[in-house]
């Protein structure tokens, strides 16, 4: 029969478990028990953290400063501490990311059956895009890629529509972090370019990835906004050349469009007529 993990003895009982010195980070999985128990009891200070988790001084010590360096944990004027606000930040993020793909999973199905196209919802994370959803279409012929694929910003579809609708001091900043890997012969690789291609996704409203991610491969992509009218997310339409045809953007872009427009009214964004 398996035993439960022996905790170290302490008066209140919630020690960090014996068997988190097998865990590969055994500091963050400390570092988060601290949050836990802040969390429930919030106002705590340094000696009753120490002595309810059973820590030494030290590492007690090493780790709440850092949490507080991070912004995970803050310290009052009575030397208590609650949690930061950078997990406040956190909490809404991941909270409206889980909303954004419940709102988003039913438009994205009948975008994917409508246009018979493997079908995404992404967002940009750091200097990349990455994929919440994937839906498949029903062309014989599949796309290799999965939720939590990770995209360069310059080079698809997806990426061009979360930099297109930045403010210009975010998207310089962006736009520094971005490493001009040529990936295919369409891929653009200049910035000075780039930016003139993504005032002309501005203007259609949408972007297009024409081989230039991946050879043989063609995309379109178009942004959805939140109540605010801030682009959050982008969903896209991908298949190989032989599914999209030069001469379907327009048509494939109309249908991606109207999807990012009723997910985006699902979000709470209304259109000004």
């Amino acid at each position: 029969m398996n035993a439960s993990p022996k905790k170290s003895p302490t008066a209140s009982g919630n020690a960090v478990p014996q068997d988190t010195t097998k865990s590969v980070a055994p500091a963050l999985t400390k570092g988060f028990a601290i949050l836990d128990l802040v969390a429930q009891e919030p106002g705590l200070n340094f000696a009753a953290i120490k002595t309810r988790l059973g820590m030494p001084n030290s590492s007690c010590h090493h780790l709440i400063t850092t949490l507080c360096q991070l912004g995970a944990l803050q310290i009052q004027p009575n030397r208590g501490y609650v949690l930061g606000l950078r997990l406040f930040e956190l909490g809404t993020i991941a909270a409206s990311q889980r909303r954004l793909g419940e709102f988003a999973l039913p438009s994205l199905k009948q975008l994917a059956q409508q246009t018979q196209l493997t079908c995404h919802l992404g967002v940009m994370e750091g200097s990349e895009a990455v994929y919440l959803l994937k839906v498949e279409g029903s062309h014989e012929i599949r796309v290799n890629t999965w939720e939590g694929k990770r995209l360069s910003l310059h080079s698809s579809s997806l990426g061009k529509v979360l930099l297109a609708w930045l403010p210009e001091a975010e998207l310089e900043e962006k736009l520094k972090e971005v490493i001009w890997e040529k990936k295919t012969t369409n891929t653009i690789t200049g910035p000075e370019v780039f930016r003139a291609h993504l005032a002309q996704v501005r203007k259609r409203g949408w972007a297009f990835d024409d081989e230039e991610d991946i050879a043989n491969l063609r995309c379109v992509a178009a942004p959805v906004v939140d109540a605010e009218g801030k682009v959050i997310a982008a969903i896209s339409a991908v298949g190989t050349i032989l599914n999209i045809a030069k001469d379907r953007f327009e048509l494939l872009a109309e249908q991606v469009c109207q999807t990012a427009g009723n997910i985006s009214h699902d979000l709470g964004y209304k259109a000004i007529r």
